[in-house]
């Protein structure tokens, strides 16, 4: 087939801090690029960017049977996300991944956890502030005299704006960290900190739905990493010591009802979030040991170093018949149409 790897070229300089988070999705393109070729697909492998006027005109030049949809925003901007898959539909051409209604809904991260809750899913107490003096402070004191409460940004991926900081146990630091995250990236997710085990569970329906392998991160607590969280720097710094501090053991070691409890929730997550193809669920236990869902990842980081490559390992998939089940399952539904 003739195939289009269609995604977001990298708007940041190297030197800026979150220039690894965007500049990731190219080790997903070379290692897809070669998979599929080497299958003897026609690969080509188009940059997007701004402005979003010629957005349009590019996708238009796309003569492909199927698109490998990895565009993660526009113009370092995540929120088009969506309207770039929304563009994919208009014109009609089949391609993976998620539609762009699950894409909208699970980038907002307080209406994810609205939707989980509707769904009777398990999902930790939230607060959404949309501007950095909107405290429903009331609620946040009593919250948080309960105990901690993590910050992150509402409507962003890949750990961007998580650091040691993002754990408070007292107002006048949270009121610090929401004014910092407010100022880079907007509303802000203030939600009760779970401080438990924390999992990643990778989806794939390709077309039929299965869990993954189940994979734990196993923090090590140290004096540069004091809380057992995924930091952007423990994501995205190599070998750093945050990246030390957060092994990931796939397949994890769980006993069975957790284990089952787990699979159970990223089966009903994937589905309620409209997830299609692949998607990665986050989840954490409270002290008691119980599962929460932290977040819905629909077309997370497939690179060879990520963990949902990871998690098709420990499945004994090989990276190649992934990549072109995924491209069967996307020319299916274009048969379909």
């Amino acid at each position: 087939m003739n195939l289009t790897i269609l995604y977001n070229e990298p708007t940041l300089s190297p030197d800026h801090a979150d220039y690894a988070s965007e500049a990731g999705v190219l080790e997903s393109v070379a290692a897809l690029s070669a998979a599929l070729a080497a299958t003897g697909h026609e690969v080509r492998a188009l940059g997007v960017r701004g402005p979003a006027e010629r957005l349009w005109p590019t996708l238009l030049s796309i003569r492909a049977d199927v698109i490998i949809n990895l565009v993660e925003g526009l113009s370092g901007d995540s929120r088009h996300e969506p309207h770039v898959a929304g563009c994919l539909e208009l014109l009609g051409i089949p391609y993976t991944g998620s539609p762009p209604d699950s894409l909208a809904l699970v980038h907002d991260k307080v209406r994810t956890k609205r939707l989980l809750l509707g769904a009777g899913l398990p999902t930790a107490p939230f607060w959404r502030l949309e501007a950095a003096g909107s405290w429903p402070s009331l609620e946040l004191e009593e919250a948080i005299q309960a105990g901690p409460l993590f910050v992150k940004p509402a409507a962003e991926d890949a750990s961007l704006g998580i650091d040691a900081a993002s754990v408070v146990h007292e107002l006048d630091a949270l009121r610090r960290k929401a004014h910092e995250l407010h100022e880079r990236f907007g509303p802000v997710l203030i939600e009760q900190y779970l401080p438990g085990r924390e999992f990643n569970v990778s989806v794939v329906a390709l077309p039929h739905l299965e869990v993954l392998p189940l994979a734990e991160i196993e923090f090590l607590k140290d004096a540069t990493h004091p809380w057992p969280i995924v930091t952007y720097d423990s994501k995205w710094v190599s070998d750093g010591a945050a990246d030390r501090a957060t092994p990931v053991r796939c397949p994890a070691h769980v006993a069975a009802p957790l284990a089952d409890a787990l699979r159970t929730l990223a089966r009903f997550a994937f589905i309620a979030g409209g997830c299609r193809d692949y998607a990665r669920i986050d989840l954490r236990t409270n002290d008691a040991g119980e599962p929460f869902i932290l977040e819905i990842n629909a077309n997370p980081d497939i690179g060879p170093a990520a963990g949902f490559a990871r998690a098709l390992r420990a499945a004994g998939y090989r990276y190649q018949d992934f990549a072109e089940g995924l491209v069967s399952t996307a020319a299916a539904r274009g048969a379909r149409a």
